[in-house]
């Protein structure tokens, strides 16, 4: 970056301010989740930062975004069109008709700016009158069909309709939109244009609203990737689409738009399309535990910052995908996406423009919008708030499902599997604080069972002493049994370490079993000539990954644990046995886990015992990827969910 770059850097940072230095001093630490505002507290805030942009302009459009350096911007016509509803909205959920005001004065002036073709103007007002927009047009069309829906306001049909014929006009044979475009480039996040189009056609009796969004649809799912399920040319330049690379910004347009197409007009090649896409990157959200603000089409970070706004539009996409579909998985993610926007949000600022407000990047010198609070960001993160209070609302308003059945014997018929006599080398895999090896080693003990070696993976001091610390055992518990019992072990870094691969084949292991160790690679599977045995806390192939007891509960599923052979993948190895748990009678979560975690060392145990006392390899039946799900860890509001239904108990 050139010298001259800095400077503009540093004067765009604004930091001279001391509201603003305050700032970006606590912008650049991290802050815990247990240490972020309620949801309630950063609506209200995100709320009347909103009100403060339509103040800030004397139109009553909304401010474009407040800049650190320069303070407020003029009005933005395309996103004062789409922050309508979210008034709306603010205005029921807060009970509070100040904000049904503010849309009135948005529409009052999107009024004012329509062109004389029917389109209205990119850009902010200050910069741009004339040039008109595709893509803008069409939020506005959005903004003023959900006001007449909610008033009935008949003075907005007639710029409704001009607007949607002039998109109409502009729209290339393809079903691609160039001219007037951004950039002049055609780009598949115009489905979120297109799709208003949709959703006005019926009402309005034009059918031909309708075929252009249903050719833009068309041409929107060609430039699907179908290995990756990635959408190219999502991007906002012709650098982004040779990188194949996207803002989460645009690529939530992109799936919000042609989720809502397809909804529409039914189309379920577009409702496949949305949820592949939406599972890689609730993937790539969980991995990572933090969602990069630039994606390529393999869904790999292509930033170190975060772009905020697409956060909260994901998180939008995700509950609406967790509605219609009922998994839960989706709504886990939305509620992290929505905690890191929490995250960068400060609701005690003594700067108006900051207080409340979202910036474009976290953190802020990001290169989306930086060194600024977008509009559109707080406009999402309002919406964001608002569909997971709703959702969470529905679900606990649901009628209960009944119970899954589930199998207890065999995972599948077949004949079990005698071995020759001879030495049975058994290895146990886990690590320094391991409430799972400490209660199969009681098991062992009691029987006289010796394992011929286990193998501590010493992993990181600090996690290990609050490991300890939570479940209440000492640090290095695991060698201390060994010690007390005579068994023989090792320590090292972790299972797949090159001295733990020699350790082990020094044993030349028949068997071994994973006794709370971490992920296993290929070298240290393919050492024992049977295999690995773990236990797994819910019923495969249903439910795999973590919490799966908390997420079978949530559900209303059966749970259950499972035994299986261990491959690279998580927990999707030949499933030896499953077993049905009743848990009738937990209040709690700890009460339910405890359950569980009794049965599924009991039957692990009894699988080992089969095995090494007895000569009988139970028979296992691979699992097909596509029967089961991945969880991953659940957020602490979906917790508390279960928590509550728990404690009060099954209803009468």
């Amino acid at each position: 970056m050139s010298v001259g770059a800095r400077l503009r850097r540093v004067r765009s940072a604004g930091c001279w301010k001391p509201a603003t230095a305050e700032y970006l001093l606590r912008n650049a630490l991290p802050r815990a989740v247990g240490t972020l505002p309620s949801d309630d507290m950063s609506l209200r805030a995100a709320a009347a930062w909103l009100g403060r942009a339509q103040d800030a302009t004397r139109d009553g459009g909304i401010s474009g975004r407040y800049r650190l350096a320069d303070g407020w911007s003029s009005s933005y016509p395309e996103t004062t069109g789409y922050a309508i509803p979210t008034l709306l909205a603010l205005a029921d959920v807060l009970s509070d008709d100040r904000y049904r005001e503010r849309a009135n004065r948005s529409v009052e002036f999107l009024l004012s700016v329509q062109l004389p073709s029917g389109a209205y103007p990119a850009l902010e007002i200050a910069d741009n009158r004339t040039e008109p927009s595709p893509f803008n047009s069409a939020q506005i069309v959005h903004g003023l069909y959900r006001w007449l829906q909610a008033t009935g306001d008949r003075r907005v049909v007639d710029p409704i309709i001009r607007a949607a014929q002039w998109i109409c006009e502009v729209q290339d044979d393809d079903g691609a939109w160039r001219r007037h475009f951004y950039r002049r480039l055609a780009c598949t996040y115009s489905a979120h244009a297109a799709c208003w189009l949709a959703e006005v056609a019926g009402d309005f009796g034009r059918p031909r609203f309708r075929a252009c969004a249903e050719r833009n649809l068309v041409w929107v799912l060609r430039q699907r990737d179908a290995e990756t399920g990635w959408f190219d040319l999502c991007g906002f330049s012709s650098e982004d689409h040779r990188a194949r690379r996207a803002h989460t910004h645009t690529i939530a347009y992109t799936l919000a738009g042609v989720l809502r197409i397809s909804e529409c007009l039914q189309v379920s090649e577009g409702l496949e399309a949305v949820h592949v896409a939406a599972e890689r990157l609730l993937e790539r959200l969980e991995r990572s535990r933090t969602l990069a603000g630039v994606l390529n089409h393999r869904w790999q970070p292509q930033s170190t910052y975060v772009c905020l706004t697409g956060n909260a539009q994901l998180a939008l996409l995700w509950l609406r995908l967790a509605e219609t579909t009922r998994d839960v998985r989706f709504a886990n993610a939305a509620f992290k996406a929505i905690d890191e926007v929490k995250s960068a949000q400060s609701i005690t600022s003594r700067s108006d423009g900051i207080r409340g407000g979202v910036a474009g990047s976290l953190p802020v010198g990001g290169n989306y919008i930086p060194f600024a609070f977008p509009n559109w960001a707080a406009k999402f993160f309002i919406d964001a708030l608002c569909a997971k209070r709703a959702w969470i609302d529905g679900w606990l308003n649901a009628a209960a499902r009944p119970a899954a059945d589930a199998v207890d014997a065999a995972a599948a018929p077949g004949v079990a599997m005698s071995v020759e006599p001879g030495p049975r080398n058994v290895v146990v895999y886990t690590t320094r604080i391991s409430p799972k090896f400490a209660q199969l080693a009681d098991m062992w003990h009691a029987r006289g069972f010796q394992p011929t070696l286990v193998v501590v993976e010493t992993g990181s001091a600090s996690v290990v002493r609050q490991l300890a610390a939570t479940v209440g055992l000492r640090p290095d518990d695991s060698v201390r049994i060994c010690r007390r019992h005579g068994w023989r072990y090792t320590r090292v870094s972790t299972v797949n370490a090159p001295e733990a691969i020699t350790a082990i084949a020094s044993v030349e292991p028949w068997l071994a079993v994973h006794a709370g160790a971490g992920i296993l690679r290929q070298p240290v599977l393919a050492l024992p000539h049977l295999g690995t045995l773990n236990a797994h806390m819910g019923i495969l192939p249903g439910y795999r990954g973590m919490n799966v007891a908390e997420w079978s509960a949530l559900n209303n599923d059966a749970l259950g644990c499972s035994v299986f052979w261990m491959d690279q993948g998580i927990d999707t190895g030949p499933i030896i046995v499953t077993r049905r748990v009743d848990v009738g009678g937990c209040r709690s979560i700890d009460e339910l886990r405890a359950r569980v975690d009794a049965t599924q060392l009991t039957q692990l145990d009894s699988t080992l015992r089969s095995i090494v006392e007895d000569g009988v390899v139970p028979f296992s039946r691979e699992q097909r990827a596509e029967e089961g799900r991945l969880f991953f860890r659940m957020h602490a509001d979906l917790r508390s969910v279960l928590e509550n239904r728990l404690r009060r108990g099954p209803k009468e």
